[in-house]
């Protein structure tokens, strides 16, 4: 069963993992924000607290709509999924150590400042949270996870 190009961009937008996938980024991009604005720790910060709460319900259900590709012994992938898994996932590696150097060189330009050194917890753990989910949000975005888990019961 072949598709053509407008069946598969329809059923991408179609695709419930889009929107949770998008959400995900748009708090991300919202928690980045509210930590570095925060009155001190950002761990106290009421507003900060509700968008961390929101975004590990948001990952949950992202990480349960990808795990066809992202948790699948690779016995279970083919070439194309492997090689997807793997591409994520080193996008994901890069961008967790290049947050965390950011977050060094922010720490070092601002030693003199204890206010904005109290900031750089939450910042760390939304720049790492992040990263961790950067496949899951890739493999959203793609679509790739909820046809293939319908295809292997299939089979």
């Amino acid at each position: 069963m072949s598709r053509q190009g407008s069946d598969e961009t329809t059923d991408l937008v179609r695709s419930p993992m889009v929107p949770v996938a998008v959400s995900l980024c748009a708090l991300s991009v919202a928690m980045v924000v509210l930590s570095l604005v925060s009155d001190g720790n950002a761990f106290s910060d009421s507003w900060w607290l509700v968008a961390f709460v929101t975004w590990l319900l948001l990952w949950g259900v992202l990480r349960s709509m990808t795990r066809g590709v992202a948790e699948r012994p690779l016995k279970g992938l083919d070439e194309r999924e492997r090689g997807l898994r793997d591409r994520v996932s080193f996008i994901g590696y890069q961008c967790a150590v290049g947050s965390g150097m950011v977050t060094v060189l922010l720490m070092v330009v601002f030693q003199n400042e204890p206010g904005m050194i109290e900031r750089m917890p939450a910042l760390l753990t939304t720049l790492m949270l992040t990263s961790s989910a950067l496949p899951s949000i890739i493999l959203g975005l793609s679509g790739a996870g909820v046809g293939d888990t319908g295809a292997d019961q299939d089979e």
